[in-house]
C-alpha cells in the first residue's frame, strides 16, 4: 500500500473514532434544559419537575462568587440542598454536576443565595434516560 493511501486511511480512523467518540458524549451529557438563569443575588425559582427523572444541576461561571447555597424543595420536601464551592479557575463548582430526582411530580420551588459577590450561572438539565437507568 502507498505512503499516501496510509495516510489517507489512518485520516480517516482518526475521524471516525473523533465522531463515535462525540456521539457518545454527547448522549451521556445532553439533556432538555428545565431551567437557565444567571443569578447574582439571593433568587428563587419555579420549575416544574417529574417523579421517576433524573437531574442534572449546573453552577458555573468564571466570576463567581465564592460559594452558593441552593436548595430544591416542594412544601417540607428537599430534593436537593448543597452549598457549591468554587474550586477550578476554569469556573467550575463543587460538588460537580450533582445527579438529584423527586419524589413525586410538581412545582418545586429553586432557592438559590450566592454567599458572595459575582455572578453564577443556574442550569437544570433533565437527563436523556430514566431514573432507573
Amino acid at each position: 500500500m502507498p505512503a499516501e493511501q496510509k495516510k489517507f486511511m489512518n485520516f480517516i480512523q482518526i475521524c471516525i473514532t473523533i465522531t463515535i467518540f462525540y456521539v457518545i458524549f454527547s448522549l451521556l451529557e445532553g439533556g432538555e434544559y428545565i431551567l437557565s438563569e444567571s443569578v447574582s443575588q439571593e433568587s428563587e425559582f419555579q420549575v416544574y419537575l417529574t417523579e421517576d427523572v433524573n437531574y442534572k444541576l449546573w453552577v458555573v461561571d468564571l466570576n463567581g462568587p465564592e460559594s452558593t447555597s441552593i436548595r430544591i424543595s416542594k412544601g417540607s420536601y428537599a430534593a436537593f440542598e448543597d452549598t457549591f464551592m468554587l474550586m477550578h479557575p476554569e469556573g467550575d463548582y463543587l460538588p460537580y454536576h450533582p445527579k438529584f430526582s423527586v419524589e413525586e411530580s410538581g412545582t418545586y420551588r429553586v432557592y438559590i443565595k450566592p454567599m458572595d459577590s459575582g455572578t453564577v450561572r443556574l442550569v437544570i438539565t433533565k437527563s436523556r434516560f430514566p431514573k432507573f437507568l
